[in-house]
């Protein structure tokens, strides 16, 4: 009898030829029942090569691939914890990670060749696996292809799981202070994915190109579809003419993209003979989608957008405005998702905010992390007593009951004693026919302790001073709320984390200067 916790298997019994996975780098195409096989083959090898047991951790280290995913379902037929780990980052913040970790085995990537080859000097890992012949050359290291193809195919033994069970551990973007590395449990991913199918559909077919080290690449909308029979379409990394490609190829339902992502498709100069047909809708995250690229893809292709919310700690899907709702509600992250109760407080005195007030997010429920990994002393306050997740976001919830984020309460700053939110600001200099985005910092300021700072990418070929943006920002802003300076950047894309959002701390860094 095939266990529930083996989601490969079941879909192996219920669609065995269907399609369910294709690399584009590769070209390479899997049915579930040979996906099924894969996974089993590095389960085997895992345990008996490796010697993996429940609750050991897999680390890897790798950009997108089939054998990415085959990794991932080998881990969980042992039982083990998956682990990816952030490819961006260099070894010294990766070393800390591993060493809290403490995994059984590390796969990587030739990629990241050098990157280990630093890694393996300091003996954190006993069993480092090369998914390729390049990144083989390292000394010591066991080859994945040679190992995997020579393991059975057969179920390992099945492995005693309950829906508590962390089945992984995704680690915080590290906006503020350290990574913290949120364990996803079965019980989280199952409610997620019933949550999910209020956007998608059984044998929906999806083109993934965000990073599998984050919730979004692996959790969000790739595991529920493969759960419920769909078809992943696996791109190494985001490439804009790859996207293209694979839109016209393979004839997803859905994808997913950032406001930034959307904007640079809409300026390729393929843009409107690229084959939108099957696209029921498009997904857009990570921040606010401005109204002139709903508009544009609706006019061009007839593509409509739904908008999300989601935090690697809860859910990570939360929140859904959909997609009727795009232009009607624009700015708003929607509604809770199944599953997911959300409530707005004040957050000094817990006191439950009204509609229109500003208070900070809560969230309760069956897809709360059950904690954060190796942080007993963080895990004691991680819920109130009532249970509650405290989120740091400051939003509030209109009349009927739909949501809008202002801002996180670290991004907030103090200007001359009032609270100074930088969302609302940008909402404002978007309105702007010149600007294509914005972001707002505080700054350090000898009078008023700090004051604000746009930060404007402007639309192409167009031209704008400081003065004029801030004259823009007159009659609709308080006067304190209005930036006292801008600068002009080219591009956020150097300021994009690997969840698609951009960083504000990054900006700080590279823009903040006292205002005389």
């Amino acid at each position: 009898m095939v266990n529930q916790f083996d989601y490969l298997s079941k879909r192996d019994v219920f669609s065995p030829e269907v399609e369910a996975l294709v690399d584009v780098e590769t070209g390479r195409r899997y049915s579930y029942h040979y996906f099924n096989k894969r996974a089993n083959k590095v389960a085997n090898f895992l345990k008996q090569e490796i010697g993996f047991q429940k609750g050991d951790r897999l680390c890897i280290l790798a950009q997108n691939s089939l054998e990415y995913w085959e990794s991932f379902f080998g881990c969980q037929k042992c039982g083990g914890i998956f682990s990816p780990l952030n490819w961006r980052l260099v070894p010294r913040e990766l070393s800390g990670l591993i060493k809290d970790l403490k995994p059984t085995a590390l796969f990587y990537d030739g990629g990241l060749l050098q990157v280990v080859t630093e890694l393996k000097k300091e003996n954190i890992v006993d069993n480092w696996v090369a998914l390729d012949l390049q990144a083989a050359e390292i000394e010591g290291s066991l080859c994945y292809d040679s190992e995997v193809s020579t393991s059975a195919e057969n179920p390992p033994e099945e492995a005693k799981l309950t829906y508590d069970d962390p089945m992984g551990i995704v680690f915080t973007g590290g906006t503020t202070g350290l990574p913290k590395g949120a364990m996803i449990t079965y019980r989280h991913v199952a409610f997620n994915t019933l949550s999910t199918i209020r956007d998608i559909l059984p044998g929906d077919v999806y083109i993934n190109h965000l990073p599998l080290f984050h919730v979004g690449g692996l959790y969000v909308y790739a595991i529920p579809l493969f759960i419920l029979g769909g078809k992943v379409i696996q791109m190494k990394r985001w490439d804009l003419d790859t996207l293209i490609e694979s839109i016209n190829k393979e004839n997803p339902n859905f994808f997913f993209a950032v406001p930034t992502q959307y904007r640079m498709l809409m300026s390729h100069p393929e843009f409107e003979s690229i084959d939108f047909r099957n696209v029921r809708f498009l997904t857009s995250g990570g921040e606010p989608l401005p109204l002139d690229i709903i508009k544009t893809y609706k006019e061009i292709h007839g593509v409509k957008f739904k908008q999300g919310f989601g935090m690697t700690e809860v859910g990570p899907g939360c929140f859904a405005l959909d997609s009727w709702d795009a232009e009607r509600k624009i700015g708003s992250i929607g509604t809770p998702n199944f599953f997911i109760d959300a409530k707005v407080v004040d957050s000094e005195t817990g006191k439950m905010c009204v509609e229109n007030e500003v208070g900070e997010l809560l969230f309760k429920g069956p897809t709360v992390t059950i904690g954060y990994w190796n942080r007993p002393e963080l895990n004691k306050t991680l819920l109130d007593d009532d249970g509650w997740f405290r989120t740091g976001d400051m939003v509030y919830f209109d009349e009927e009951g739909y949501f809008f984020v202002v801002d996180r309460v670290k991004d907030m700053f103090i200007s001359g004693g009032e609270n100074i939110y930088p969302r609302e600001i940008e909402k404002v200099l978007e309105q702007h026919p010149k600007i294509a985005q914005v972001q707002v910092i505080g700054v350090a300021d000898s009078k008023w302790g700090e004051v604000g700072k746009a930060i404007v990418v402007l639309k192409p070929e167009q031209k704008a001073t400081e003065g004029e943006i801030i004259e823009f920002c007159t009659g609709k802003l308080a006067k304190f709320k209005i930036p006292k300076s801008v600068a002009f950047t080219d591009s956020f894309v150097p300021y994009v984390s690997g969840a698609g959002k951009i960083l504000k701390r990054e900006l700080r860094r590279d823009f903040s200067s006292e205002e005389e």
